[in-house]
C-alpha cells in the first residue's frame, strides 16, 4: 500500500474569521483524517463538500475502496444529490497548477448510470466558476484499478490569493435507476511547466450594414510558461487589432515576457465585403499550448436609405427649410429637401447605422415612430417594439400580431444643400428649434453631424462632428430651444452638402423621450470685402485681433457667435469689442441691420 503524505496547511484570518488555505505546493490529500459530517462541511482542512454523512451515502470517508491504506473519499450521486467538494487555494506566488488524483468506479444498486465528475476554478469565492471540465464518467460496475485524472487550473487563477477548485459529480444523463459510487484518493496539487493559453470569450456575434465595418468587439489573452509567440488569426470577412479604433488586420503576433503574456485585450470586428451571414473561428496558438479558439458569426444587411434632393443656395438667401409637418401626410412622402432613415435598434447610440427610409403613417400613436407634429414640426420617439406592417402602411390598421418591420425605429432626419453658388468669403447658417414634446423616463438627444458628398452612395459613410457639438437634449415636457449652426467653410461651393439630426439614447430606463425637429432655416451670409454703398456697413480694427480692444467704426447693436453657433457677446451702441475673454479661433460680428463680419482672434 502507498504511504500517506500530509500536505501543508495555512491559516489566514480575513474580516475576524480563520479559515484554511493550502498556501504551499506541491500538497497533496490522501483522505487520511476523519471526515467531519454537515451540511456544508469542512470535513478535512481546506476541504468544504456540500453534504457530509456517513459511510455508504453523499460525501463520506471510505474505509473499503481505497488506493492506499486507510482511506479514500467517496461520493454517490443521486437524482436529487450533487457531490460538490471544493478545496481552498492561495495561490499568491503560483502560477501553472495542476490537481492530479486517482479515481475509479464501484458498483451502487442495480443501475445503469455513470458517475460524471466535472472540474472549475472559482476566483471569487465561488460566486462564478472557470475553466469547467468534464474530467471523467465512470461506470456503475466495480472497476479493479484506479486511473490518474488531471486537472489544470484556468490561467485566471495565476498569482490570486483566493482559489476554490471544484469537483461536483453528478448523476449521467443516460441509464436507469441508481449511478456509480466514485472514489477518489491521492490528491496532488503542484506547478506544471505545460505552456497555457486562455481566452475570456467562446463566442462573439457582430451586425454589420454593408460597406461599413462592425463595432468591434473584444476578448482577452492571458498566457504562462510559454516558449514562444502567440499568433491571432482571424477567419475570412473579420478583422483583429489591439486597438478599438484602428489599426485591424487578420493576424497580429503577441511576444510573452520570459514566458508570460499578462491579458492583452484583443479588438475583432467584422467587415465583409457581401451581404448574409457568415461564420468562423478565431484561433490563438502558440508551440506547445493547446489551441484557444474563439467562434465567431455575423450578419451583413444591406444599407438601403435615400439622398433627398439639395436646396439650392445662394449669396444673400435667408430660407425656411422647414416650419411643419402634417400627421396626416401620405406615408412615404418627406418635408422638401428632407428625408427620414431608420434601423433596428430600440436604444441606438451615435455609432447605430442606417439601414431604410421610413415608409409609414406619421399619425400612428403606439410603437417606434416618426409624428408629423403640426407646427411643432416632425417628432421621433422609439420603444421596445418597431411597427406591425399592416398599421405601417395602412393595409391593416388593426393589425396586433404577426410581422413587424425589421428596421422600424425612428433614427435619422437628413436634409441637403446645394452650395455651388456659395463662394468661401461666406457664411451658411443654420438655426432650428429641437422640442421635447414627453420628456418620459429616458433622456435622449437630438445631436447635428454634416458631411460634404453622400458617402459615395453609402448612407453611413463620411459623417463628420462639428468643431464643437450641436445638440438639443430632452428637457421637460412641451419644451424647446433654438439652436444656430455655422457649417464649416469646407461645405461652401459644394454640390451637395448633407446634415442630419440623429436621435439618440443618453442615460435612463423606461419610457423613451419624443423630441421633435421644428423650425429649421438656412441663410447665407457673405464676409467678402465690406461694400460701402450698403447702408449702415462698418468696419472692424484690428482684424485679427491680438485679444486687445477691437473698434468698430460705428455705433452698432451687435451680437457675437463662435463658429457652431454659441453666443459668446450681446451688446447694444457698441463702438468696442474686448476680445480679452475670447479664445483663439473665428467669431462673427452680426448688427441688427442685418450686417455681418468675420473676427478673427489670434
Amino acid at each position: 500500500m502507498m504511504k500517506k503524505v500530509l500536505f501543508i496547511i495555512s491559516f489566514v484570518c480575513a474580516s475576524g474569521t480563520a479559515f484554511g488555505q493550502i498556501s504551499s505546493l506541491p500538497a497533496a490529500e490522501s483522505f487520511d483524517a476523519v471526515f467531519v459530517e454537515g451540511t456544508p462541511s469542512t470535513f478535512i482542512p481546506n476541504w468544504t463538500g456540500n453534504v457530509v454523512a456517513p459511510p455508504s451515502s453523499r460525501i463520506f470517508r471510505d474505509e473499503v475502496d481505497f488506493n492506499s491504506a486507510p482511506a479514500a473519499m467517496s461520493i454517490i450521486p443521486t437524482s436529487s444529490f450533487n457531490g460538490d467538494i471544493q478545496v481552498s487555494l492561495n495561490l499568491t506566488s503560483y502560477q501553472s497548477v495542476a490537481v492530479s488524483f486517482l479515481a475509479k468506479s464501484m458498483l451502487n444498486g442495480a443501475g445503469t448510470r455513470d458517475a460524471v465528475l466535472t472540474m472549475s476554478t472559482s476566483i471569487d469565492g465561488g460566486i462564478t466558476w472557470l475553466g469547467s471540465v468534464p474530467v471523467a464518467s465512470l461506470p456503475n460496475a466495480n472497476q479493479t484499478a484506479f486511473t490518474t485524472y488531471t486537472y489544470a487550473l484556468p490561467i485566471e487563477a495565476n498569482n490570486q490569493a483566493s482559489v476554490l477548485v471544484r469537483f461536483l459529480i453528478t448523476r449521467g444523463a443516460a441509464g436507469t435507476s441508481t449511478a456509480a459510487k466514485m472514489v477518489i484518493d491521492d490528491v496532488a496539487i503542484q506547478q506544471v511547466s505545460t505552456p497555457q493559453l486562455a481566452v475570456s470569450q467562446s463566442s462573439l456575434a457582430f451586425s454589420q450594414v454593408l460597406g461599413v465595418p462592425s463595432q468591434s468587439q473584444y476578448f482577452n489573452i492571458i498566457g504562462s510558461n510559454l516558449t514562444s509567440d502567440v499568433t491571432v488569426t482571424a477567419p475570412v470577412n473579420y478583422e483583429i487589432s489591439l486597438a478599438s479604433g484602428s489599426g485591424f488586420t487578420t493576424s497580429l503576433n503577441l511576444i510573452p515576457t520570459f514566458g508570460t503574456l499578462l491579458s492583452t485585450p484583443i479588438y475583432v470586428r467584422l467587415n465583409s465585403s457581401v451581404a448574409g451571414s457568415t461564420a468562423g473561428t478565431l484561433t490563438v496558438t502558440s508551440f506547445e499550448a493547446t489551441t484557444q479558439n474563439v467562434a465567431l458569426t455575423g450578419d451583413t444587411s444591406v444599407s438601403i436609405v435615400t439622398d433627398p434632393l439639395p436646396l439650392d443656395l445662394f449669396e444673400g438667401s435667408d430660407t425656411s427649410v422647414f416650419s411643419a409637418w402634417d400627421g396626416a401626410s401620405v406615408a412615404g412622402t418627406y418635408p422638401a429637401n428632407m428625408v427620414f432613415w431608420t434601423h433596428a435598434t430600440a436604444d441606438p447610440d451615435l455609432n447605430t447605422l442606417f439601414i431604410e427610409d421610413w415608409t409609414c403613417l406619421y399619425n400612428l400613436t403606439t410603437r417606434s415612430r416618426f409624428n408629423g407634429e403640426g407646427d411643432n414640426g416632425v417628432s421621433f420617439i422609439n420603444t421596445g417594439n418597431s411597427q406591425f406592417t399592416g398599421v405601417c402602411d395602412g393595409t391593416d390598421p388593426t393589425q396586433a400580431t404577426g410581422t413587424t418591420v425589421t428596421n422600424g425605429r425612428a433614427g435619422a432626419i437628413v436634409m441637403a444643400f446645394n452650395t455651388t453658388a456659395v463662394t468661401s468669403a461666406s457664411v451658411i447658417t443654420v438655426n432650428w428649434t429641437g422640442r421635447t414634446i414627453l420628456k418620459n423616463l429616458r433622456a435622449y438627444g437630438l445631436r447635428m453631424q454634416y458631411r460634404v458628398g453622400n458617402g459615395g452612395g453609402n448612407g453611413n459613410v463620411g459623417w463628420l462632428e462639428f468643431p464643437e457639438t450641436v445638440e438639443y437634449l430632452s428637457g421637460e415636457d412641451a419644451t424647446s430651444e433654438v439652436k444656430t449652426c455655422f457649417l464649416p467653410f469646407e461645405c461652401n461651393g459644394q454640390a451637395l452638402v448633407e446634415v442630419r439630426w440623429v436621435y439618440y439614447y443618453i442615460s435612463g430606463t423606461g419610457a423613451r423621450a419624443q423630441l421633435a425637429l421644428d423650425d429649421v432655416t438656412v441663410s447665407v451670409t457673405s464676409l467678402g470685402t465690406p461694400s460701402f454703398a450698403v447702408a449702415n456697413d462698418f468696419t472692424l480694427y484690428p482684424n485679427p485681433s491680438n485679444k486687445g480692444i477691437v473698434t468698430l467704426s460705428s455705433a452698432q447693436d451687435l451680437t457675437v457667435y463662435d463658429m457652431v453657433g454659441h453666443l459668446v457677446l450681446t451688446k447694444n451702441g457698441a463702438t468696442t469689442i474686448d476680445t480679452a475673454g475670447l479664445a483663439a479661433g473665428i467669431y462673427l460680428v452680426k448688427t441688427a441691420n442685418h450686417i455681418t463680419k468675420k473676427l478673427v482672434i489670434e
